[in-house]
């Protein structure tokens, strides 16, 4: 990951004719796509591409919260569909002011997870928005994926500094 971005949306598919892309913002009422003249694009594990920084050649709001977005020299629907389900990632300063217990999806992965006995679990791989509360995919010291709801119920510290998070390990929860 480029050092000090982190991602604030991700393109979804071509829109139109002239090279656009359909993006949802992961924090529509703090970042304005609009306001932005250069990112970097980063491509989901497995894809075997490099992050890559793109101007913005143009971006305007859709209805539902999405907006089109052209990168720079991006003219086709071909073209822009190798921007399909990558992340768009800004300088961090752009990023709004998280609230306690809030954390973004760059902090959290990576970080060791324990139970409260101190017994290491496994480490978080990637995160994912339900809408209701996110999921923490975590892959275990067995080498299973675990998932792990992140609400107040399970989630009992995350200490970034130690890079380690303590959870509550409920009945079932990796049955």
């Amino acid at each position: 990951m480029p050092k000090g971005k982190v991602a604030c949306g991700r393109f979804l598919k071509p829109f139109g004719v002239g090279g656009e892309l359909k993006f949802e913002p992961y924090f529509p009422e703090d970042i304005n796509p609009a306001s932005l003249a250069s990112a970097v694009v980063r491509h989901k594990p497995g894809k075997a591409r490099a992050d890559l920084e793109i101007l913005i050649a143009s971006a305007r709001p859709l209805s539902g919260g999405l907006w089109a977005i052209r990168p720079d020299g991006c003219g086709s629907p071909e073209e822009a569909a190798e921007f399909t389900n990558a992340e768009l990632m800004v300088d961090r300063a752009l990023m709004p002011k998280l609230g306690d217990g809030e954390y973004l999806a760059e902090d959290i992965i990576g970080c060791r997870v324990v139970d409260a006995q101190g017994t290491l679990i496994g480490a978080v791989r990637d995160v994912y928005s339900t809408g209701a509360n996110d999921i923490w995919e975590l892959k275990g010291v067995d080498g299973r994926e675990l998932l792990v709801p992140a609400i107040a119920h399970v989630i009992v510290s995350v200490d970034l500094e130690s890079r380690t998070i303590t959870i509550n390990v409920l009945e079932g929860l990796f049955d």
